[in-house]
């Protein structure tokens, strides 16, 4: 049903007559929350644009349930009307229609989302102990062979919302990509490996990576990802320990295990208590495609004293919490993470660029004064900014009208030593990283809270801050 009306509306849109004019008219007139509700006999009046009764998405409307138009009413004001008018809705229109004309949509998420959770936790179940966290052993690495570390909460590329991981970076070593040891922070069952062939945000071919999930007991768990090479240990039980159809069954490593190598590159390491979900607005977004997300730990926690302070010696991070942050939703303000309408939340619509539909809000992981903003549909790797305007998006609320903000990319730079090439060169303790705007604009976004968890955004590249006065038909609307 989904793909025919899509089909169908991109059909109208595309084959019908050039009404570029009116449809931008009608398009303002419900965009801002000062004038949603288009008058009736203005829409009528368009009949160069008018949809046939005899279109299906006018029948499929016009015989809707009004639970159905009541959800498109809710999230577009008087888009059943509009619709039925004439108005030709756009593709984040058409991806609201089509979602609330799925009467069962809801009740198949949650099934859907439930049959994750349980496949995901099935993965383990049986074959782990007890119940709650544990102390940590070791670190995953020597301290000696860890330059430094960044913490949670960065926005980069594809990782448009918050990153659910720390990085453990360590310099070129004699031994290449194998330069370093792995080690399993405590007993586990590893009970996922993955390989990665194709890089995620370039899609070209690439060394393998692996990715390694395991539990420690059967509420509590830990991830590496890109581990360059597994042990030969390790490597040997993954090759060796497969059902009938030839899937990995898992694999029991001890506690100061070499587990795999890693080099010249960073390390991932991210921490999850399946008992203690953060407080997302919406969790069930992000079950399709990373059920651990929503359970998001501080890996420093369960490290001993001596270790845990040899580690946040080479935290770049200085402010607390020192591992960061990465649950900033705040409902009805622009605070957290967004997903545009009719993308399927987390999961995207296209899973090789899934990040595309996600938005986000979120202070920055360096330094916090600083409101940053990651937008998926642009380029990656130049898809996120430094945000400047009053008010700041925690402030933001339905009915503070629209809102104007400055873009700025930035870099990172030690503020004792300006000129250092903190990525490459040996940190130092004393160092302490901070960010530096740069010296132009480079863009600007518009935002409107429209209702609590619906949002409305464009971006304007090129254009002089007086020339923005409205959304046009470029305008993209988010929820969560």
């Amino acid at each position: 049903m989904k793909k025919y009306l899509i089909f169908l509306l991109l059909f109208i849109t595309c084959s019908g007559e050039n009404t570029n004019l009116d449809v931008n008219e009608s398009s303002e007139k419900i965009t801002s929350t000062s004038n949603v509700v288009a008058e009736e006999t203005d829409i009528e009046k368009k009949d160069s644009q008018e949809i046939s009764e005899d279109n299906e998405i006018v029948k499929a409307l016009q015989e809707a349930s009004e639970e159905a138009k009541k959800c498109i009413n809710d999230k577009w004001p008087n888009g059943v009307k509009t619709t039925l008018g004439g108005y030709t809705p756009n593709d984040n229109e058409m991806g609201l229609i089509y979602d609330c004309l799925d009467g069962t949509g809801d009740d198949n998420f949650a099934m859907e989302k439930q049959g994750r959770d349980e496949e995901w936790r099935g993965m383990w179940e049986g074959k782990c102990e007890g119940t709650g966290p544990v102390m940590f052993n070791n670190s995953p690495m020597n301290i000696e062979d860890i330059n430094f570390l960044m913490p949670y909460g960065q926005i980069v590329g594809g990782h448009i919302t918050p990153i659910d991981h720390m990085y453990f970076y360590s310099l070129e070593g004699e031994g290449g990509r194998e330069a370093y040891e792995v080690f399993a922070i405590q007993d586990a069952f590893i009970f996922n490996i993955e390989t990665r062939d194709i890089g995620v945000e370039s899609q070209q071919k690439q060394e393998t990576d692996y990715r390694l999930d395991m539990v420690h007991t059967c509420t509590f768990g830990s991830y590496f990802d890109l581990v360059t090479k597994l042990s030969p240990e390790l490597e040997k039980k993954w090759k060796e320990n497969r059902n009938q159809n030839g899937d990995f069954t898992g694999a029991y490593v001890k506690a100061g295990e070499v587990i795999g190598y890693v080099g010249e590159q960073s390390l991932d390491f991210g921490v999850y208590n399946y008992n203690n979900p953060l407080d997302f607005i919406n969790p069930e977004a992000y079950e399709s495609l990373e059920p651990w997300k929503i359970y998001t730990d501080d890996p420093f926690l369960y490290f001993p004293d001596d270790i845990r302070g040899n580690l946040l010696k080479k935290m770049m991070r200085r402010v607390e919490p020192r591992i960061g942050k990465i649950n900033y939703d705040v409902d009805g303000t622009l605070s957290g993470n967004w997903f545009e309408v009719g993308t399927n939340f987390y999961e995207g619509i296209d899973r090789s660029k899934y990040w595309d539909g996600h938005l986000s809000f979120s202070l920055n992981d360096i330094d916090p004064t600083y409101w940053q903003i990651g937008i998926g549909f642009l380029e990656v790797y130049k898809n996120t900014f430094i945000i400047q305007g009053d008010p700041t998006p925690l402030e933001v609320k339905v009915g503070s009208g629209k809102q104007i903000y400055e873009l700025f990319n930035f870099r990172m730079f030690v503020e004792n030593n300006p000129e250092k090439d903190w990525f490459r060169e040996p940190y130092e303790e004393n160092d302490v990283l901070s960010i530096a705007l740069g010296n132009a604009v480079e863009g600007y976004v518009m935002l409107e809270l429209i209702d609590t968890r619906l949002l409305q955004l464009e971006i304007f590249f090129n254009v002089e801050r007086e020339e923005i006065n409205d959304f046009t038909n470029q305008s993209r609307t988010y929820e969560r």
